[in-house]
């Protein structure tokens, strides 16, 4: 009862992210700086998803907290939390979400799962959404860019989100960027590309988008021995 409690109590040490001034965490136990974030005003949302949704929060342990209300800040490439009313944002020791965007229905999920070593951007810290595995697993990590604009009759910059999403491919133990073209799953899948092409037809799918690429590849999956 104890471990769990400590856990539990872990799990919720975080910093409020909408503070409107520089704030620091610090994990009691160990005194590691759990958290740093500086707003500035930005337009447009460094949100997946503005409203909160129903998730699960799997531990590195292998603990898993259910029904948690969770937004997934991409620009920060962090979790945050609805507690009583306030924002708080998840600690470092979590290894997976998973968020149930019909929910109560647990059928469909979206998964992000950091541990990904890809380059020296996008290293074991960063979670990326783990759209279909065995095999050959893809992935697809989120951004948030900011850039700076004018507005016509106005000297003033301002800034704004810019949203950039990049694939890979992990494919035994190493990653490939990804362009999302037939002829791009053609060189990956090589000789299985024909009954995959066929299938995606079948599905009135191409491979030149997300959906046909996930359907793809699970295809692949199946027929790998």
């Amino acid at each position: 009862m104890n471990k769990i409690y400590y856990l539990t109590f872990s799990l919720f040490i975080t910093l409020n992210v909408f503070a409107q001034t520089e704030r620091q965490q610090w994990d009691p136990v160990t005194g590691n700086l759990l958290f740093y974030h500086q707003t500035e005003k930005i337009d447009g949302s460094p949100f997946l998803k503005d409203k909160w949704e129903d998730a699960s929060v799997v531990l590195e342990k292998g603990y898993t907290f259910k029904h948690v209300n969770l937004k997934f800040d991409i620009y920060n490439n962090v979790f945050v939390f609805n507690r009583h009313d306030t924002a708080f944002v998840l600690g470092d020791y979590v290894a997976e979400i998973q968020f149930f965007p019909n929910s109560p229905d647990t059928s469909h999920k979206l998964i992000f799962r950091k541990g990904y070593s890809i380059n020296s951007s996008i290293n074991n810290t960063k979670f990326l959404q783990v759209l279909t595995e065995g095999k050959l697993t893809l992935l697809k990590y989120y951004q948030k860019e900011t850039e700076e604009y004018t507005e016509y009759g106005n000297a003033v910059k301002f800034k704004r989100f810019n949203d950039k999403e990049t694939y890979y491919v992990l494919k035994d133990g190493q990653y490939k960027l990804l362009n999302l073209s037939k002829k791009s799953l053609e060189n990956l899948l090589q000789t299985q590309y024909g009954k995959i092409e066929a299938f995606l037809k079948a599905k009135d799918l191409s491979g030149k988008d997300e959906d046909g690429w996930v359907a793809a590849i699970n295809y692949s999956n199946s027929l790998i021995p």
